[in-house]
């Protein structure tokens, strides 16, 4: 009779979850397995619950890969209200600026769901990029990326509505979630925050396109688009 294979320790099973944890971003594409490996070694996998924190102004810095949920990240104004900045998921990553300069991250990062999240330090990291140069350039590369996503946001959005920002950023959400059933990612505060409004106006526009029959709205934030090309012309 054949030897099955035995199945993986506790520890074994643990950096083989953190591997993949590290193989689901793609500034690690360019990393040899056994370097990726590396990684995975020096990684710490934490578990967070719905609006637990995740790290914090004057927290030591370090990048922040989301396994599984969803994180979002904000900032205070001079009021203290909240301005959402962005809501990462599985295979994206947070802390980076605070990786790349020396100028102390003023962010807070929250779970919006339960959420898991695979943390690497500075110091890690830094060796990291030492021994992998390519590793640094596509780091560089996606902070470029988000740059120019945030510029042409804003540069879009300064001339646009209330309802034609709401309708825009349904058909983004429809596109990510690959059809037009999906959840939206954040509340309603969190999404007016990110809009530049308020709740009620949120509320109002919603009410406004499930009206003219171009969404549904369902429990738990769900949301069908009807009429994608009608929602791209929505005047509110």
């Amino acid at each position: 009779m054949s030897k099955q294979p035995s199945a993986p320790s506790g520890a074994a099973a643990a950096h083989d979850h953190r591997f993949h944890c590290v193989s689901l971003v793609p500034i690690f594409a360019t990393l040899s397995e056994d370097d990726r490996h590396r990684v995975a070694a020096v990684a710490r996998t934490r578990y967070y619950d719905r609006q637990q924190r995740i790290f914090a102004p004057g927290d030591h810095p370090g990048l922040h890969i989301v396994h599984r949920g969803q994180v979002k990240l904000y900032r205070l104004t001079d009021s203290g209200a909240e301005q959402l900045v962005r809501i990462v998921g599985p295979g994206d990553f947070l802390g980076e600026t605070a990786l790349l300069t020396t100028v102390e991250a003023d962010d807070f990062a929250e779970a919006v769901q339960p959420s898991e999240v695979c943390s690497i330090s500075r110091d890690d990291i830094t060796a990291l990029l030492e021994r992998s140069p390519d590793v640094a350039l596509d780091l560089l590369k996606a902070v470029a990326g988000r740059l120019h996503v945030a510029e042409s946001q804003l540069s879009a959005l300064s001339g646009l509505s209330v309802g034609e920002r709401l309708a825009r950023h349904l058909l983004e959400q429809s596109v990510a979630a690959g059809g037009g059933r999906f959840r939206l990612a954040t509340t309603k505060k969190d999404l007016a925050s990110y809009l530049g409004t308020t709740p009620e106006t949120i509320s109002r526009r919603l009410a406004a396109m499930r009206e003219r029959g171009l969404i549904r709205l369902g429990p738990g934030r769900l949301v069908e688009i009807l009429d994608a090309e009608g929602l791209r012309g929505f005047q509110p």
